[in-house]
């Protein structure tokens, strides 16, 4: 081969769709392409040019929508596929911007390729879900099979399970423990598992409270059981273990058929489960410093189920759990300092933390919602320095406080839940920008420690009047739209407008907000009381909100975003280097901005589609 095609071959073998070839299609394949010159502002594709696969070598071209909106900007390695059928999603124009030099595979060729080659046909998928979700299972490579990310709950089992019935004297259920040597008993009625005993059981709930030993177990049982299915991964478990601050979950197949149970001795035996560590880390801390030190292991934590493999999902789900135990820990350690609460209270998330998708650089959002009894004379005092104890407490454990103030310390977020009824009430009544965006962030509201049912109380009022407003929904709508989503990556600059490039990306603006803006949508406008991005989308899919295909594309996309910021993250802790969410897109593959562009247009064409679903009017 010449050295010209040598040069050629070299260069098409760094495009990503080409590295997928074996090294005989790739030696084959400069002797089928075209080279073409084309000075800027020549039509593209020329009209003396058969329909084929183009490949920009230097230059630009500018892909344009009809109505004259930058779809993207390609350069250096990117691709531009002209088919010889009609496209009605094809855009109007495309024009040469720089002078540039182009390989063209005419359209048999590529179509040869496309049948010889899966792995390379793939890359040309018509829809962008079936590229996020191979991208997505790319990601997921690489975790060590004898993870917690690959081990199901039934390998962890270590013998049968000991049982007895309700009504067994807890004398006797006590010897069955001693004997088989278990700190658990499991307890079945008619082949149904309806209790478990524990020694903690034992101690606390009998001899402590002086019941008789010839009593039976039910008395000292408990009966509303956290269980795991057998094919569940031991990291699910782990965050049972994790977010409900429990040492024992009975296994259970989907037949209701008892299968066994996992202690949080299995686990430490099979890996060490750090954010069980922290939890009861947290759960323990005698003081504002030890909760300080185990937020300051967020970090490691993160970097670690990164390198294990872990999912977007149960990721921040581990990160949440134990920052919802710092909280808690925190409101106990405050009403000793304090003494207790005058009333009734709740402690509520909102943000990430409220919807479960934390990641260890992030800030506080929180609330305080108050029983009605509150009377701000008697009680006011008390709440105020209630709020500061926690909020400081998160800040020393590396949460910074909100930089817009939606905090428990802001008298408006620390209220009665009359006062949150007539809060919410204003904000969808008279829906002005600022109003929409709060409710946007109160929207999220999750409680972490105090009463449950005074957010319960809450809900009962807001969901069906933000579900009934229509002009609520479609201001709500406007802000799920105010970010545009940039148009992928130019010489790697992050292309945001025609006008404007930046040099990082920042994941969290540009990716996680926009799609949690619009499951939020989907949720409020359909009364859907699920918070999680993920869970929302796939809610509303059901509830008929959008498409089945539309909410999988779009929490493909929000997977993608956040697994490739944890990541940035990760590399970031092993560098010592302060945590953002602004990726770098030189530390990006050919392959992974690919992967991004997808995910950006599947967000585009959601905000599109909302724009006429919510009659949303205006520009962008």
């Amino acid at each position: 081969m010449a050295a010209e095609l040598w040069e050629i071959r070299d260069f098409i073998a760094e495009v990503p769709a080409f590295a997928e070839l074996p090294a005989a299609a790739l030696d084959a394949l400069p002797r089928r392409l075209t080279v073409r010159y084309l000075r800027r502002g020549r039509p593209f594709p020329p009209p003396d040019a058969e329909p084929g696969l183009w490949i920009v070598r230097s230059g630009a071209l500018a892909v344009r929508e009809p109505d004259g909106r930058l779809r993207e900007k390609l350069g250096e390695t990117d691709l531009y596929l002209e088919s010889d059928e009609a496209d009605e999603q094809k855009p109007d124009t495309v024009a040469v911007v720089e002078d540039s030099l182009f390989y063209q595979l005419p359209l048999p060729a590529f179509e040869e390729l496309v049948e010889a080659h899966p792995a390379f046909a793939w890359r040309f998928e018509r829809t962008r879900r079936q590229r996020l979700e191979r991208a997505l299972s790319e990601l997921g490579q690489g975790g060590r099979p004898e993870s917690l990310m690959a081990a199901s709950v039934e390998s962890l089992l270590r013998r049968e399970p000991i049982t007895a019935t309700p009504d067994t004297p807890i004398r006797q259920g006590a010897e069955i423990m001693t004997e088989a040597q278990v700190s658990a008993l499991l307890l079945l009625e008619d082949g149904q598992l309806v209790g478990l005993v524990t020694d903690r059981d034992l101690r606390r709930r009998c001899i402590a409270a002086g019941v008789s030993v010839e009593a039976p177990l039910r008395e000292i049982m408990t009966e509303t059981l956290i269980t795991v299915a057998p094919t569940a991964s031991a990291f699910e478990a782990s965050l049972l273990f994790s977010r409900h601050n429990i040492h024992h979950l009975p296994v259970v197949a989907d037949d209701g058929a008892l299968v066994g149970i996992l202690s949080t001795s299995d686990l430490l035996r099979h890996q060490g489960t750090h954010s069980i560590h922290l939890v009861r880390d947290a759960m323990a801390a005698p003081d504002v410093e030890a909760i300080a030190r185990v937020g300051s292991r967020l970090p490691d934590l993160e970097a670690q189920l990164v390198a294990i493999g872990a999912e977007a999902e149960p990721l921040g789900e581990a990160m949440v759990t134990v920052t919802d135990a710092m909280t808690r820990r925190l409101t106990e350690l405050a009403e000793q300092a304090l003494g207790l609460a005058p009333i009734a209270w709740a402690w509520a998330a909102l943000g990430s933390q409220g919807r479960r998708e934390q990641t260890a650089f992030t800030d506080q959002d929180n609330a305080l919602i108050l029983d009605d009894a509150f009377e701000p004379g008697q009680h006011g005092d008390w709440f105020e320095r209630f709020a500061r104890f926690v909020t400081d407490g998160l800040a020393a454990a590396g949460l910074e406080p909100c930089p817009g103030g939606t905090m428990a310390t802001t008298p408006d977020w620390r209220q009665p839940v009359a006062g949150w009824q007539a809060q919410f009430r204003d904000w969808i009544e008279q829906p002005e920008p600022h109003s929409v965006m709060l409710a946007t962030n109160f929207f999220d509201m999750r409680v972490v420690a105090g009463r449950e049912s005074l957010l319960d109380l809450l809900w009962d009022k807001v969901r069906p009047a933000a579900r009934e407003n229509t002009i609520f929904q479609r201001r709500l709508a406007n802000n799920a739209l105010a970010i545009r989503m940039p148009l992928g990556f130019f010489r790697r600059l992050v292309v945001v407008n025609d006008e404007q490039h930046d040099e990082r990306l920042d994941l969290k603006r540009y990716g996680l907000m926009p799609i949690a803006d619009l499951a939020r949508l989907h949720a409020v406008s359909l009364g859907l009381p699920e918070l999680h991005t993920v869970r929302r989308l796939e809610a509303a899919a059901r509830a008929g909100g959008l498409s089945s295909q539309a909410a999988a594309g779009l929490a493909d996309a929000w997977r993608l975003f956040y697994v490739l910021r944890a990541r940035h993250q990760a590399r970031q802790v092993r560098r010592g280097e302060p945590l953002d969410n602004r990726l770098d897109p030189e530390q990006l593959s050919g392959l992974e901005r690919d992967h991004l562009r997808d995910a950006f247009r599947v967000v585009d064409d959601h905000q599109r589609w909302v724009r006429t679903h919510f009659d949303v009017s205006g520009t962008r």
